[in-house]
């Protein structure tokens, strides 16, 4: 099978083996009375096998294959199955903002009632607040990538799901480093860290700073975990934020990897030296 295919098959695959086997956790491992996991049971062990291995499959499909030039025209994707997975992550980005500012509310108000034992949501209120500048950094950076569109004014659109994504762990991280137990809250915390490196990654390729392999790592790293992760249930504004992320994050593996891996891909770009077809603004560098 081509890589192009194979690796975000890979990403949604690994995420529907790693939810079902995280709700086997769930209901094997989970002691209700301490609130722990047993981290010898079979599916603890399972669980991290698996993601181990969903990594080193990724190291290794993600290794070779052309190198569009420039940089910037690595994500250029006239895919309309692209394009609905970059304008779904945006219309998510909407739906989480939406869906943050009541459970803000009620965050707030917990810490106005007891400020010792509840945080102030400064954090989670960023992260809510982000989820706009995610929207129109997806749809932004769908659409500029679906028409070919390049130059210097793609560059802003292209950081501002990966700044959204910062707020974003930064609650996560606040919500659960609480926990002592690492095997309740490793699954969300390392999905948001991965998320946030493959959308920094990508964003890196606009300013001339490409690391193909490494992006590849971490969009499926991310992706998987991010999956695996709905089987926490989580609140409606953490299931459609993650979602949120995530999408941006197969979208941006799907073009890469069809630009790197699909058949006549050249380094010259994803039409060869033709590309683009159109362009708009200032000059690329």
């Amino acid at each position: 099978m081509r890589k192009d295919v194979l690796l975000p098959a890979l990403a949604l695959a690994g995420g529907a083996a790693g939810f079902f086997l995280r709700l086997w956790q769930w209901s094997s491992a989970y002691d209700a009375s301490t609130q722990l996991f047993d981290a010898g049971a079979p599916a603890s062990l399972a669980l991290v096998a698996w993601v181990i291995l969903v990594g080193v499959l990724a190291l290794v499909l993600g290794r070779g294959g052309a190198v569009p030039q420039p940089p910037e025209q690595a994500f250029l994707c006239p895919s309309t199955g692209y394009m609905t997975v970059m304008t779904a992550g945006g219309l998510c980005f909407l739906l989480a903002a939406a869906a943050g500012v009541p459970e803000l509310l009620y965050r707030y108000q917990a810490w106005q009632i007891d400020p010792q034992h509840n945080l102030l949501p400064i954090a989670f209120g960023l992260s809510v607040a982000c989820c706009l500048l995610g929207s129109i950094g997806a749809l932004a950076c769908g659409r500029n990538n679906y028409r070919r569109v390049t130059g210097l004014q793609v560059r802003a659109p292209a950081t501002l799901p990966a700044y959204a994504a910062l707020p974003w762990l930064m609650a996560l991280y606040q919500e659960d480093s609480r926990d002592p137990a690492l095997l309740r809250v490793f699954v969300p915390l390392l999905s948001a860290v991965f998320l946030l490196l493959a959308l920094y990654q990508a964003a890196a390729f606009f300013y001339r700073r490409s690391h193909p392999v490494r992006f590849t790592f971490f969009a499926v790293m991310g992706i998987t975990l991010g999956l695996t992760s709905l089987a926490d249930r989580p609140s409606v504004f953490g299931v459609v934020s993650t979602l949120s992320f995530l999408l941006c994050a197969l979208g941006a593996l799907m073009a890469l990897s069809r630009n790197r891996f699909a058949p006549g891909a050249s380094s010259a770009g994803p039409e060869g030296p033709r590309m683009p077809r159109t362009q708009t603004g200032p000059a690329a560098e």
